[in-house]
């Protein structure tokens, strides 16, 4: 195996360097960013170290013209070792990992060459921002081939110019989601979702801004009776908006709360956080629930989760019936672009954004224009 270290400026030079020494068979074992001084350390700039190997007898087939076959991924924990490296991944997922991104880069890499070569180096840099973020990479690679072809049609694009088409790109995708909606058109409202995301802060939230600002009585249920604190916590604010919460261990509970509070405009409906990963604790929350009556549903998911397990918990969720996402925990990430990522894949708006704890003021009514805005501005950063 043959095993190289390379600098260079961008990712993409990186990625030319090891394409015309290695191959198209060449993985990458290791990425950085690195900056260089100049002038006495006057001026830095900033560039990448990659490590790429390759084996000594794919490049010698490549060489006879033989086909190369693509790399499949790997299924078992694998541990690279010579004379000039020895490494040993700690798991088997940063491994394919680094395998997928190498296939993505040289798919690029080839798309790359064919392009017009005088596009300006910001093209480069927002096409690598937008694989950095928690986009689907065949959404991002859509999204650069569309900036890429308005690009030709004048080949006199600024940067400000481009950053307008990638908005309009990402608004068109998600023309048709639902957001505008009346989220208070039906009587009930419960919130679903992990634990530690803040539901019973965001309940209160919008209990407030229901009182405050639309007049209505409200009231609360609550079936988290796994947690003393929550439920405290939840009493506390029903007894500063002066509304009755009822609190509830079975469905027969449920119903009972449910006439009880009958008279009132809007009941909020608080659920238990538990580790929704597991069906069963979904299907406990159906028992005690009836989801189907007069009632909207929304799912709390934090923009500080992994999108993986976001996916995961909607899946889980999606048979209970969800009208919307709330995401919470802004304030806590400098990433949201997995907002858009899952409003645009699973075809459902966001009714609101949380951006701290403060109640009622950390609360912002989500839209189209909003979502895509807090996207393009990760990929400044």
């Amino acid at each position: 195996m043959k095993v190289k270290k390379y600098k260079a400026s961008s990712m993409q030079d990186a990625m030319n360097q090891v394409r015309a020494e290695l191959g198209d068979e060449a993985v990458i074992l290791n990425s950085k960013a690195v900056k260089t001084s100049k002038f006495f350390g006057l001026v830095t700039k900033k560039g990448v170290e990659v490590i790429a190997a390759v084996d000594e007898e794919p490049i010698k087939q490549k060489r006879k013209n033989h086909p190369v076959p693509e790399i499949e991924p790997v299924k078992e924990p694998v541990i690279v070792q010579n004379e000039q490296l020895s490494i040993d991944l700690s798991s088997q997922r940063e491994l394919l990992d680094n395998i997928q991104e190498m296939k993505r880069m040289m798919k690029e890499l080839k798309s790359s060459n064919s392009r017009d070569s005088e596009l300006p180096y910001y093209f480069f840099d927002i096409e690598e921002s937008l694989h950095k973020t928690e986009l689907p990479t065949e959404l991002a690679q859509a999204a650069s081939e569309h900036l890429y072809q308005e690009w030709q049609k004048s080949k006199n694009l600024s940067k400000r110019q481009m950053t307008e088409i990638l908005k309009g790109y990402f608004l068109q995708l998600i023309e048709q989601v639902d957001f505008e909606r009346n989220i208070y058109k039906k009587k009930y409202i419960s919130l679903v979702g992990p634990t530690g995301v803040g539901k019973t802060t965001t309940l209160a939230k919008m209990a407030a801004s229901v009182v405050l600002k639309h007049g209505k009585s409200v009231g609360f249920i609550t079936t988290d009776t796994y947690r003393i604190a929550a439920i405290e916590q939840l009493k506390t604010y029903a007894s500063i908006l002066e509304a009755p919460i009822e609190v509830c261990y079975n469905a027969e509970d449920f119903q009972e709360a449910k006439g009880k509070l009958s008279h009132l405009d809007v009941v909020f409906i608080d659920t238990a956080g538990r580790n929704f990963l597991n069906e069963e604790f979904v299907r406990d929350l159906q028992a005690v629930i009836d989801f189907k009556s007069e009632m909207d549903t929304f799912l709390v998911l934090s923009l500080t989760s992994k999108i993986n397990d976001m996916k995961k918990i909607t899946d889980q969720f999606w048979k209970v019936g969800i009208q919307q996402f709330i995401f919470t925990k802004k304030d806590e990430t400098a990433s949201s672009s997995s907002m858009y990522a899952m409003i645009q894949q699973y075809n459902i708006g966001a009714a609101f954004i949380t951006n701290g704890q403060s109640v009622p003021e950390d609360l912002q009514v989500a839209y189209k224009d909003l979502v895509v805005t807090e996207l393009l501005e990760e990929l400044k950063q």
